[in-house]
């Protein structure tokens, strides 16, 4: 019989820290990040790279306040369990699934990361390795990755749980949800994934399952393919290249110790072919994920065998540890987003289990391994009919619906609007109950219902911001203060209205002048209109009214720094307090200016072997780079030799 299980899981972890308030007005570069396409890539293929790509993060928020302090805590868990399987899914971390454990062979089948540690790899900055990820809507990860999620449990009717986990996403403005289902007599883990568009109008979309698998030296990735579209990081951009599998160049990169940098494998598998991959080791053991049709996409994601990807693998757990990723979406590559016609309901059903093959099989050639898995997956689903058979797995009734636990309150504020303005219901599956509604979101509730916002202390930044269109009418009523002409400024800028919303924010600055205000005209005036002196005079005055808030100070030195103004920045941060002094990204700043001022010994005491930026971006080679140039002007040498603590380096 299976079992559903409310428990916790302990393990180190690192402090997530308070969100970033200050809103994201061009200051997320990995949402604009380019991309190049080799001449091997036809027009057909890449009609529809780039399109639905999103311009701000807004409504979300940046999180980027965590630290590397790892202390013993525990995550709420729920258990999914038979006798074949144990699944574990963290609810409070975006419903990750966090580890898959096979009984049988007494094997994990994931990577399960040792430590919680946030990086910067994820749309919101934070993001953590390990498991299965969900991510949904954009390019990139969950913004919700770190995030609590409504968790609802459910019986079929003849008694055997199901996990439900679903939120509402305010990017796209849809409801998403993952149903788990672990049949007692099967050793096959089944998630029925549902993206719900009940709006009047179609949208882009986006879904890929993020699966965290150890790399070994042997592990191998088998897919059902023999071609591939192959990216490549370059910093502030992505190339794509087109490639046969699994040799190029001589080489077999279906085994991951073959790929010396970190890379992208997107595989285009044959429309008459099965959707499914593995990752297997030399003992022919491993995880496969099978999926129906609608599941299109399948991706390997190296970190390569270059230093630079061996220190970001530690960088997010622990020395030695090292993990590839297998993941499934609904398009070829993550630079598409497909269309989800307006009132949709998007599902598909995916499966997850152990494989057990033979060794020599899955080493064998690449027709023989491939032949080895589906072999695999017909012991649970006929291979030739796997849409039709997964649709009949789940039960078609579900009994004994219980919230246990809630997500945000975003989605009672959108019912709320889509009923005041006789729009269609958010969601025709799942509920949104009041009393989910918190601090972050009252501010908007009062507006819907009484038309007004009420006003914080200036010197307290806003608790959340909105990007829905509907709410601007609403907002603009409510502009006759400086909260509110600030809320309608950041809503203007959500919806790329930049000209009306610089103007709120200077009738905010007007009304009452703040931090908040100028801070996000000087971003206006950098990252839209290309004004850098107007940037600085912004900043200057925000400083001068704020110099506690992190996000706040890390702004002033990006602009002050893009001024050139060295020494003015190296004036503002000795007036710091002392717990900003030490923060490794404004230390970065501090290095840079006594660099640019000739001071290059300074600028060496700082950057040293020891030195941690916490939040260094996927991508970001600035310490690299200013390494070298610190080295060249005292050495004289153009590639003094890089610490491997320092190397974050992605391309080499």
């Amino acid at each position: 019989m299976t079992t559903l299980t409310l428990t916790t899981i302990t393990m180190p972890a690192a402090d997530l820290g308070e969100e970033n308030m200050q809103p994201d007005i061009k200051n997320i570069d990995y949402i604009h990040a380019g991309y190049k396409c080799t001449d091997k890539i036809t027009e057909q293929e890449k009609a529809h790279f780039g399109k639905g790509m999103i311009k701000t993060i807004l409504p979300y928020t940046i999180l980027d306040n965590y630290n590397r302090d790892r202390k013993m805590r525990d995550f709420p868990a729920v258990i999914l369990e038979n006798d074949y399987l144990k699944a574990t899914f963290l609810p409070t971390l975006g419903g990750r699934l966090w580890s898959l454990y096979d009984k049988r062979l007494k094997r994990e089948l994931l990577y399960v990361n040792s430590v919680f540690q946030p990086a910067n790899l994820g749309i919101r900055n934070a993001w953590f390795s390990g498991g299965v990820e969900f991510n949904v809507g954009i390019k990139g990860h969950n913004p919700l990755t770190c995030d609590p999620l409504f968790v609802e449990t459910a019986e079929s009717e003849t008694g055997e749980p199901i996990l439900r986990l679903y939120e509402y996403e305010r990017i796209r403005d849809v409801v998403y949800s993952v149903e788990a289902y672990l049949p007692s007599d099967k050793g096959v883990l089944y998630l029925r994934d549902t993206i719900e568009n009940t709006s009047t109008r179609e949208k882009y979309t986006y879904w890929w399952s993020n699966i965290a698998v150890k790399e070994t030296s042997d592990t191998r990735i088998i897919v059902p393919a023999d071609e591939a579209f192959l990216c490549f990081y370059n910093e502030g951009n992505y190339l794509l290249d087109k490639t046969s599998i699994p040799m190029r160049d001589g080489v077999d990169y279906s085994y991951v110790k073959n790929s010396k940098c970190a890379q992208d494998f997107f595989y285009k598998i044959p429309e008459n072919r099965n959707k499914w991959i593995a990752a297997v080791e030399a003992d022919g053991k491993g995880i496969i994920q099978f999926s129906q049709s609608k599941m299109i996409g399948r991706k390997l994601f190296v970190w390569g065998q270059g230093a630079g990807g061996r220190h970001w693998a530690e960088f997010l757990s622990n020395p030695g540890e090292s993990y590839v990723e297998i993941q499934a979406g609904l398009a070829y590559t993550q630079l598409e987003h497909p269309i989800i016609k307006a009132g949709e309901c998007m599902q598909w059903i995916e499966g997850y289990f152990a494989a057990d093959c033979n060794p020599e099989d899955v080493r064998g050639s690449w027709q023989v391994a491939q032949s080895a898995i589906e072999e695999q997956i017909n012991k649970y689903v006929p291979i030739d009919f796997i849409d039709a058979k997964m649709a009949e797995i789940f039960p078609k009734k579900l009994i004994n619906r219980k919230i246990i636990q809630y997500g945000s309150g975003w989605g009672y504020i959108e019912a709320q609007k889509r009923k005041l303005l006789g729009q269609p219901r958010l969601s025709k599956i799942y509920d949104f109950p009041s009393d989910s509604v918190t601090e972050k979101e009252k501010p908007w509730l009062g507006l819907l219902l009484n038309g007004r916002f009420e006003q914080p202390q200036t010197d307290t930044p806003p608790k959340s911001y909105m990007a829905c269109s509907d709410f601007i009418p609403f907002a603009q009523k409510a502009a006759d203060n400086w909260y509110g002409a600030l809320q309608l400024g950041i809503l203007y800028y959500a919806n790329h209205m930049v000209a009306q919303a610089k103007e709120a924010m200077e009738k905010s600055l007007a009304l009452q002048p703040t931090a908040w205000s100028l801070r996000n005209l000087a971003m206006i005036a950098m990252n839209e209109e290309n004004d850098i002196s107007a940037a600085v005079k912004y900043i200057l005055r925000a400083i001068e009214l704020n110099n506690t808030d992190r996000g706040l100070v890390i702004n002033c030195a990006q602009v002050l720094t893009a001024a050139n103004k060295y020494e003015k920045w190296l004036e503002i941060y000795e007036k710091l307090p002392e717990k900003l002094k030490n923060d490794g990204r404004i230390l970065f700043y501090c290095a840079m200016a006594h660099l640019r001022m000739g001071d290059a010994q300074s600028a060496a005491e700082i950057i040293t072997p020891d030195f941690v930026m916490c939040d260094v971006k996927e991508g970001e080679v600035s310490i690299s780079n200013l390494w070298f140039e610190i080295y060249h002007k005292l050495t004289g040498e153009d590639k003094y030799p890089l610490p491997f603590s320092l190397d974050f380096r992605m391309d080499q």
